[in-house]
């Protein structure tokens, strides 16, 4: 069992307990996630199987679209609400991560991509939001709140994508048990990266020996940003990097 399983994480529990449910159903040895998810946020839960593993970081810088609810602590002018998300929370922002999560308390930069409202109900307004990897949503609720000067909380949430995998592949906990079910949401990792925003350095049988070998190759290759994948006869080979002109295996499968 390899690949990468797009799972519906329900509520109600972590992302690390997810991915061991899968290992005990699927009995295998390995599984992780890309892209936390909080216990009572639902929705796509990037996992890799197996071997699949190494190819995590491919998949945990993808950009995440989301749809929740947030509740307004008291009366509010809602067009006065809809211009200030326009104004000071679109396009690039500057955020703290909340108190209790695992990252180092420090402001940084993450960009917002879109944020919209998408109805509201008295005291309470659903929103959709597409952003850059690594965002909070429940303080970007609680500071857009603290801009608005009502305090506002978010009361729930659903990831409906990660980069180019929608909610309408995944599968839930309880129909992984089921073969058919099973196959439409279990990807193969080499199709699975085709989807990415990846360059991918096709290798000739010597230079996938080399490359497992942890040489360098001397090839007329260039990598814009990040990792590349080195792939032979469809197969992916490697991880790689690019060093001193030259390419260099970073995890080898």
């Amino acid at each position: 069992m390899n690949g990468i399983l797009l799972l519906d994480k329900p509520s109600g529990i972590t992302s690390h307990d997810a991915c061991d449910e899968v290992k005990k159903i699927l009995d295998i040895k390995k599984a992780g996630h890309a892209g936390t998810l909080d216990p009572m946020v639902t929705g796509v839960l990037v996992i890799a199987l197996e071997d699949s593993t190494k190819a995590l970081r491919l998949f945990s810088g993808l950009e995440k679209e989301y749809i929740g609810k947030a509740h307004v602590h008291a009366e509010y002018d809602q067009k006065k609400l809809q211009e200030l998300i326009e104004k000071k929370f679109l396009g690039k922002i500057k955020q703290t991560p909340p108190k209790r999560s695992r990252v180092k308390r420090e402001e940084r930069e993450r960009e917002i991509f879109e944020f919209k409202i998408l109805k509201f109900e008295k005291r309470n307004f659903e929103f959709s939001v597409l952003c850059q990897a690594g965002t909070y949503i429940r303080k970007l609720i609680d500071d857009l709140g603290t801009e608005f000067g009502i305090k506002m909380h978010m009361s729930e949430l659903r990831r409906t994508k990660q980069g180019p995998f929608s909610e309408k592949e995944t599968i839930k906990i309880e129909d992984i048990k089921d073969s058919k079910k099973l196959s439409k949401s279990l990807l193969n990792l080499e199709k699975a990266i085709k989807r990415l925003d990846i360059k991918t350095l096709e290798v000739t049988d010597e230079q996938a020996l080399a490359l497992k070998q942890g040489k360098f190759l001397s090839v007329d290759f260039r990598l814009d940003r990040g990792l590349g994948v080195a792939i032979n006869k469809g197969n992916i080979i490697a991880l790689i990097i690019e060093e001193d002109s030259k390419i260099k295996p970073e995890r080898v499968f």
